[in-house]
């Protein structure tokens, strides 16, 4: 476990004086540990004598598992055993009776939702219904909310997950590429779509990449106007002159990018690279100043006022940004005009200015990941962001 999180964990345990913190979550895996569960079924307890145990089902692949941490495993999927989820709680029980701790209170995150997918998000199984009160027993004093100082943890990516998200935008890069080489008239934005897929999910077994997957979608001509509301993709297919914008997550080992391109099919029009030109400038004032002790709202604002001066303002109509990296949103402050939060070392954040409009015949979004760090910030994303690509 990062040193850097083991110290955030342990500040969190001793101002609330607890026994134990209790993640499941798998994106909460990932940021303790690095470690994308396949069945989404792990549990990790961290407990006050910093000796943390990780639970996990026995059929749990063994090549996923971190090292350097004690792992238990538990029954579930096991043919014969009627109750998994009884021996689980037992034996957490059993751990805080052995390190004395069970006279003070566990705390985890109640809420069930909110959450980045497992492995297996398409056979994920469920939790038990009644998980969470069974964890609030696992203690004699029951539980203690610190939700807000865990959903902190969110804010600040480690040396080692810098590492790691710096390897997921590499093949964002390829995905981007893709993007560009197959705009053509002719295609549909499914087909499209498809291609980037494919081309994200063919890194597997290269570069220590053990899961990659891409969720691209793509929206073109008419349907870019939408692209401030939802993003979607159709059947459509992409002509000559269509504005084509690819809004897309990418997760590899569990890590995230949330990355928009828009293109153009053919040429453009003077109206199509005003609005184009507008947005790119938009994000490039908006980028320029990042650095730590900025306030949020302060970099919306530059932002957006610079939209409304070119008289598009009633066409943004969004934040700027959000934090990314352990989910496609993380958790945390945005970058939007009522934020009260400053940037951060650390924190990992999207710079995403748009422009749509029916009456515009479309609309244009450019999106990048950007990491605060010490002095200033690190463009994560450092790809084309032209109408061609080039």
């Amino acid at each position: 476990m990062y040193k850097e999180r083991s110290e955030m964990i342990s500040g969190i345990i001793q101002a609330h004086d607890l026994s134990a913190l209790i993640f499941w979550r798998p994106d909460e895996l990932v940021l303790m540990l690095s470690y994308m569960p396949l069945w989404g079924l792990s549990v990790l307890v961290y407990s006050a004598d910093h000796e943390p145990v990780l639970f996990v089902p026995e059929l749990e692949p063994q090549d996923l598992l971190p090292s350097n941490i004690t792992i238990k495993t538990f029954p579930w999927g096991v043919k014969d055993c009627a109750d998994p989820w009884g021996i689980l709680y037992n034996d957490i029980r059993e751990l805080l009776q052995q390190k004395h701790l069970i006279k003070k209170p566990v705390s985890f995150i109640k809420s069930i939702g909110g959450t980045a997918p497992c492995r297996m998000s398409g056979e994920q199984p469920p939790l038990p219904a009644d998980f969470t009160e069974r964890l609030c027993n696992l203690s004699d004093t029951g539980f203690k909310d610190t939700t807000t100082d865990i959903l902190s943890l969110y804010s600040y990516k480690t040396a080692a997950d810098i590492v790691a998200l710096r390897l997921t935008h590499r093949v964002t890069a390829i995905a981007v590429h893709v993007f560009y080489q197959q705009v053509n008239t002719g295609i549909t934005e499914s087909k499209l779509a498809a291609l980037i897929e494919y081309a994200v999910q063919e890194m597997i077994g290269q570069h220590n990449i053990s899961f990659a997957r891409a969720w691209p979608m793509v929206l073109s001509g008419e349907n870019t106007a939408n692209g401030g509301k939802y993003n979607r993709t159709t059947g459509k297919i992409i002509a000559s002159g269509d504005l084509v914008m690819l809004e897309m997550a990418i997760c590899v080992n569990g890590y995230w990018a949330d990355i928009t391109r828009t293109a153009i099919c053919g040429e453009a029009s003077d109206l199509q690279l005003k609005i184009f030109e507008t947005v790119k400038n938009a994000q490039r004032i908006a980028i320029e100043m990042l650095k730590p002790g900025v306030a949020m709202k302060e970099v919306d604002a530059a932002s957006r006022n610079y939209i409304e001066a070119a008289e598009y303002g009633a066409y943004f109509n969004h934040a700027l940004g959000h934090q990314v990296g352990f989910r496609y949103h993380d958790p945390g402050a945005t970058l939007s005009p009522n934020s009260t939060e400053i940037l951060q070392e650390g924190m990992v954040i999207t710079i995403e200015p748009g422009i749509y409009g029916a009456e515009l015949n479309g609309g244009v979004r450019i999106e990048d990941n950007v990491l605060i760090t010490k002095d200033g910030y690190e463009l994560l994303s450092a790809y084309p962001r032209s109408l061609k690509g080039d």
